[in-house]
């Protein structure tokens, strides 16, 4: 299953099945850490932004090669 089609299938459960599925997902051993992991992996993302400015580029010349 894609994760369109999971969100889809989600989408057209009841609000009481979409609270009764959170609540399962939220009592799962273990799940707290993986969205915690996800959240540090989406933080250092940002980090990598630095190395991206073209600003930065005018120092390439002075590298060693």
């Amino acid at each position: 299953m894609s994760v369109q089609e999971l969100y889809k299938e989600i989408q057209s459960l009841s609000e009481r099945e979409r609270e009764d599925l959170l609540m399962k997902i939220l009592h799962e051993p273990g799940i707290y850490e993986e969205f915690d992991r996800a959240g540090y992996l989406r933080l250092s993302e940002r980090a990598f932004d630095f190395w991206n400015d073209s600003r930065e580029d005018v120092y390439q010349d002075y590298a060693p090669r």
